[in-house]
């Protein structure tokens, strides 16, 4: 009976919330739009069970409707909207219309939404079937994410409009205004196709914004219909393919100072330019060297796509008026018949594209050609002092590598930027091909694979940078496929610094080499005016084992990777016999040292370290203990051929010792504390 009566109550309350559940209309219900009465989404005939959807309904909008629903004035909600091929929604002024769920748009042939005024918000996907359309005339549509298909079609139709950043298959701007991008380089707005009508109207793709059309581009309205921005923060960018585009491509340009230009458009017209600071470079004249200008003529006609050219102006944007350049642009790279090996070979050349030219791809791709060098070297005019300036280096990933620069120079080469780059042969051709742009890469100096020495020398207000890299390929010489040259500045007041080949001798900026082990040393030179110096090591990846840099004039070895810095006197002039980084495991082969002339014992050392001079050798002289940092731990004279030093406030790790004798050169010795 317990369980009778457990049961009958059990029904009985199962029951009441069932009716309660319905009653309050909480569950999902699927509504038709059918239209009968009028367009007012509020009239309660107008729907298929004669209740007006809320926030739990799925709607559908019927086809071959008397009329179709117009939102206005009014603050809507429902579960999820479908609008059927052939059918309408409208909003007009005053809608606010939210979709919990998605909003489909189509179901394989059609379906129109017609967005005038007010606001649509979509908490999940706006999906555009086959052939569906969406216009926008001066309203906002927000989503979560739009999903539309390639023969789908978004018009906008209003004034000044922000495009949203979608995935667009048709993308057609009608309006009367502009019409920004706002898909960014690392997410662009994308489209099938793109058509910019009436005149008055503009698509404006501002700084650091991009767009990417990988179908037909029709701009019916001429030049002003595509506006490409650029500013001190950065350029906008456009990928296309279709050809005989005319747009005003924009380029800023610092002020007071030369820049390495090429052209975003065909066969630009030199009146952009004041004429008298326009100039090119004809690299079959003989150069040599910073403050030669020799290969450098006046230009006053149409630039060659792909070409490079300096110009010098005050701070400006240069308008850019015509056809994008859209296709693979060849240039034919030359080498002078005469002079140095140093000083031949060097060709300025550019990006002709309204997007970045990416070095690295064009390298993977093997279009560099037999003759020529992978480097690429940008022009540093920071003071406006033109040819008396610095150069940027960059070397590309290839081959498995990684790609390297100074001065944080990438291989991803800005719209309207001109680079040098050297051959070895004459008369050979170099095609840049559109697959290369893009609107943002991956860097790969910050790479975490990277294994680097990276050195700056500092002074006089100014600094130049070179590195070394590690690369199993490379060899110890110049390597036109790993390493770049170096070019001096004209500028004495800015100091220079550089490796060079073991065996040719070359002079390098960034120096590739197989491997770094106990044998390795690695020479460093450089060029400055007299005064005082410091090379600051600002990245060490490449160095696993013990780094020393041996100053082969105070005889001193400094820990790098404890100091990170070296500061030093310079009395001007070019040394390339100075320093030396040392890679030997210094530590590990330490030993008691037992010369003819001196004993120095014993070592490792502990409490005390004896110096024992060979009676007949002996000279009076002063001692001095050095650490690795370059601190001068202790100096005593040395008044007989025997002396022990007590080590009491000495910390473990290594030392030197320098002898320094009447008549006599100074002399080194280290030897290691272990307590």
């Amino acid at each position: 009976m317990k369980n009778k009566f457990y049961h009958f109550k059990f029904k009985k309350t199962l029951i009441f919330f069932l009716v309660l559940f319905f009653a309050s209309g909480t569950y999902a219900q699927t509504r038709s739009w059918l239209g009968t009465a009028d367009n007012n989404w509020k009239t309660n005939s107008n729907w298929s069970d004669s209740i007006i959807p809320d926030k739990n309904t799925d709607v559908i909008i019927e086809t071959a409707c008397s009329f179709y629903p117009i939102l206005d004035n009014t603050e809507d909600t429902c579960k999820s909207i479908t609008i059927k091929d052939g059918a309408v929604l409208n909003m007009i002024l005053g809608g606010n219309l939210t979709v919990i769920g998605d909003f489909i748009i189509g179901e394989g042939s059609s379906g129109i939404y017609n967005g005038d005024c007010g606001q649509l918000k979509v908490l999940g996907n706006l999906i555009l079937n086959d052939s569906a359309s969406v216009s926008i005339t001066d309203s906002n549509i927000i989503c979560t994410d739009a999903v539309l298909s390639l023969s789908s079609t978004v018009t906008y139709m209003g004034g000044n409009m922000t495009v949203n950043n979608w995935n667009y298959g048709n993308l057609v701007l009608s309006g009367s205004g502009v019409m920004q991008i706002t898909g960014d380089l690392l997410k662009p707005t994308t489209c099938n196709n793109l058509t910019v009508n009436n005149t008055g109207n503009s698509l404006e793709i501002p700084v650091n914004k991009a767009l990417t059309v990988n179908g037909t581009l029709t701009n019916n309205v001429g030049t002003s219909g595509i506006v490409l921005k650029s500013g001190p923060l950065g350029d906008g960018s456009l990928i296309c393919s279709t050809t005989n585009i005319n747009a005003d491509i924009k380029r800023y340009i610092t002020g007071n100072r030369w820049h390495y230009l090429a052209s975003p458009i065909d066969t630009a017209d030199a009146s952009i330019f004041t004429v008298n600071n326009l100039l090119w470079w004809d690299a079959s004249e003989e150069w040599t060297g910073a403050g030669d200008y020799t290969p450098w003529k006046g230009y006053n006609t149409n630039l060659v796509n792909a070409n490079g050219y300096a110009y010098y102006s005050a701070e400006d944007t240069l308008d850019f008026q015509g056809n994008i350049n859209v296709g693979n642009y060849t240039v034919t790279l030359h080498k002078s018949a005469t002079g140095t090996s140093d000083y031949q070979g060097w060709n300025l050349i550019g990006n002709p594209y309204t997007a970045v030219l990416n070095w690295d791809s064009l390298v993977a791709d093997g279009a560099i050609p037999l003759g020529a060098e992978n480097a690429i070297y940008f022009f540093d005019d920071e003071t406006g002092d033109g040819s008396q300036s610095n150069y940027r280096y960059y070397v590309p990933s290839t081959g498995g590598t990684y790609g390297v620069g100074t001065a944080d120079a990438t291989g991803d080469i800005p719209l309207g930027q001109a680079f040098f780059i050297k051959t070895n042969t004459d008369n050979i051709t170099l095609t840049l091909n559109k697959n290369y742009r893009v609107h943002n890469t991956q860097k790969f100096y910050k790479n975490k694979t990277s294994e680097i020495i990276k050195l700056r020398i500092e002074g006089k207000n100014n600094s130049d940078e070179m590195i070394f890299r590690i690369v199993p390929d490379a060899s110890l010489d110049f390597d036109a496929q790993f390493d770049a040259c170096k070019i001096f500045s004209g500028d004495e007041n800015i100091p220079q610094i550089y490796s060079y080949a073991v065996t040719e001798n070359n002079k390098i900026a960034i120096n590739s080499i197989p491997e770094i082990n106990d044998n390795t040393e690695l020479n460093i030179g450089f060029k400055a005016i007299a005064g005082d110096y410091t090379l600051n090591f600002e990245e060490i990846s490449a160095a696993k084992n013990e780094m020393y840099l041996y100053d082969s004039y105070l005889k001193t070895y400094t820990d790098i990777k404890k100091t990170k810095k070296y500061s030093f006197e310079h009395k001007g002039g070019e040394v390339t016999d100075r320093f030396i980084l040392v890679f030997k495991g210094i530590s590990s082969e330490i030993e008691n040292v037992n010369t003819n002339m001196i004993t120095l014992f014993p070592n490792p050392a502990k409490d005390f370290l004896t110096i024992k001079i060979n009676e007949n050798q002996f000279t009076k002289g002063t001692i001095q203990i050095i650490s690795v940092t370059g601190k001068i731990c202790y100096t005593s004279e040395m008044k007989n051929n025997c002396t022990k030093i007590n080590l009491i406030n000495f910390s473990d790790g290594m030392y030197f010792l320098k002898l320094y004798k009447e008549n006599y050169e100074p002399e080194t010795y280290k030897f290691l504390v272990r307590k």
